[in-house]
């Protein structure tokens, strides 16, 4: 008995789901009589490359197809037999056999030298193009570009790199992208209403979610289930073939991040680790689903044709989910989750990395910067971001800090604090030594500027460079370097930059060997001489 792949394989163009921007061109060039006299298919293997070569073949030779149809009657003897692979002027090859020149002359350029029999055009369906040798494509160059009368060549590849631009340059060029998930949900549709099959949705998105744009692996993994379980598949039947599948935790344990719900969270990766469920394999699944969100903050475009590709009812729910998060929120998450994937196999405790990335990731306010390997305490980390009373009232996440004591009187201990220009200079060193875990090339230019005043807590900076500037200005590299001076003058510290073409810089040799070796590490370069 067929499987269901071969059962189920398209035999005309409306039973094609997906690939609409090809078929729409291929039926206009059939019903115009405007038939190329090579094509090449190009794509992801099991996306319907040889299953259209096939169905073009048919349809240009089908015997009862009038003028302006596109469609195959899949009645007459042509079509019946190219169904059944007995049509002697379809002839399909497969080059990864058959490499050599030798068989290309033999297989390809003497047959299509041959008048067809009973069809108004003889076929080739080369699949797997680029496999053959040089040797063998420069003997199809020029029967490529000048065939036969009559002749249609259909070249299929899943590496279109590595096919010559010679080859490429003489053919229509279709690129076929993989399978959405709501296409193949379609076309699994068909095959469980044909074949009276009982199924929950939740399954069918399972596998089109497990077939990867794959429609071939999905017919496949419907077939083995159906083989488990019988006519009626619940998703418990579903999961002794399929593993289990994460994006449902991931969706949980990222509202719980948007709620800053440490505990949930936490209690999310235990239960995962417990029921058996790889944490490597769900990080992964996560950190691509977090990658989805953030091109979708990028532009909507960018998550449609890049992201992960899901069913509509987790898009929805994704894109309520992205709501709760900014890009520096997803970023930031992002970068917690990779460090935590890098460290789980190091791990005395398999949960601890995730465990402590959720932590940090809870305790740092929405669209902050998340600081890693900070020297600073909470009080002070907190005490930094609160610019204006103002942002307490509007923030309801930031509820919390109300237990950490602040004072009335350390906000003004802080704006009373006048710093002189003296001050400032003595400490520079202990605050550039301290800027150094967090960013190296900051402290080589925090080392590069003048002092030039100090009033009412606000220090103006000269540099020599404007790019030296725009660094600064940056809100991410400002935060820095105000946390650190905080942490250094026991104050909050304003900053003005200026640049001055004319600054000139004085280091001592040290300092000097030190900016040569920052210039070093950032380019590349060595000492030659």
């Amino acid at each position: 008995m067929a499987v269901l792949y071969q059962k189920y394989r398209p035999q005309q163009f409306s039973e094609i789901f997906g690939q609409n921007h090809i078929k729409t061109t291929l039926q206009n060039e059939i019903s115009s009589d405007k038939i190329s006299h090579a094509y090449l298919f190009c794509g992801p293997r099991a996306v319907g490359k040889t299953t259209l070569a096939r169905i073009l073949a048919k349809t240009v030779n089908c015997q009862n197809r009038k003028k302006s149809e596109f469609e195959p009657c899949n009645k007459c003897d042509n079509c019946l037999s190219i169904s059944n692979f007995s049509n002697l002027d379809v002839i399909e090859i497969d080059a990864a056999s058959n490499t050599g020149v030798d068989n290309v002359r033999e297989n390809i350029i003497a047959l299509s030298r041959v008048k067809s029999s009973n069809n108004k055009y003889k076929v080739f369906i080369i699949d797997e193009i680029h496999m053959l040798s040089l040797s063998a494509f420069n003997a199809l160059l020029k029967t490529l570009e000048e065939p036969p009368a009559n002749v249609i060549f259909i070249l299929c590849t899943t590496e279109i790199y590595k096919v010559p631009l010679t080859i490429i340059s003489r053919c229509e060029r279709f690129d076929f992208k993989r399978i959405s998930v709501n296409d193949m949900i379609a076309k699994l549709e068909v095959i469980i209403k044909n074949e009276k099959i009982e199924i929950e949705r939740d399954v069918l998105e399972l596998i089109a979610l497990k077939a990867d744009g794959h429609l071939r692996d999905a017919e496949s993994l419907l077939s083995q289930i159906i083989a488990v379980s019988g006519k009626k598949i619940d998703m418990a039947s579903a999961n002794l073939v399929i593993p289990y599948n994460n994006l449902e935790e991931n969706i949980k344990l990222l509202e719980a991040l948007g709620r800053k719900d440490t505990a949930t969270a936490i209690k999310i990766i235990n239960e995962l680790l417990n029921s058996g469920i790889n944490l490597k394999n769900f990080l992964n699944d996560l950190v691509e689903l977090l990658r989805k969100m953030i091109l979708s903050k990028v532009n909507d475009s960018l998550s449609s044709s890049l992201g992960l590709d899901l069913s509509e009812k987790l898009e929805i729910k994704i894109s309520e989910l992205n709501k709760n998060f900014s890009l520096n929120d997803l970023t930031k998450i992002t970068e917690e989750f990779l460090l935590a994937s890098k460290e789980l196999s190091l791990a005395s405790i398999p949960s601890l990395p995730i465990e402590l990335a959720l932590i940090n990731i809870c305790q740092t306010e929405s669209s902050n910067p998340i600081i890693k390997n900070s020297s600073f305490n909470s009080s002070k980390t907190i005490n930094s971001n609160l610019k204006e009373d103002s942002v307490l009232n509007q923030n309801s996440n930031l509820k919390s800090v109300s237990n950490f004591n602040f004072s009335s009187n350390s906000k003004k201990n802080s704006s009373e604090s006048n710093l002189s220009l003296e001050d400032v200079k003595k400490n520079w060193t202990e605050f550039v030594t301290k800027l150094k875990p967090h960013n190296h090339s900051l402290a080589f230019i925090m080392q590069s500027c003048q002092i030039n005043d100090v009033d009412e807590n606000k220090i103006c900076l000269s540099f020599k460079y404007k790019f030296h500037k725009d660094r600064l200005d940056s809100p991410e590299i400002k935060k820095i370097i105000e946390d650190v001076l905080v942490d250094v003058y026991k104050t909050r510290i304003d900053l003005k930059v200026i640049v001055d073409e004319n600054l000139e810089i004085n280091n001592n040799k040290n300092d000097n060997n030190e900016i040569i070796d920052n210039l070093l590490k950032t380019f590349g370069g060595k000492i030659i001489n």
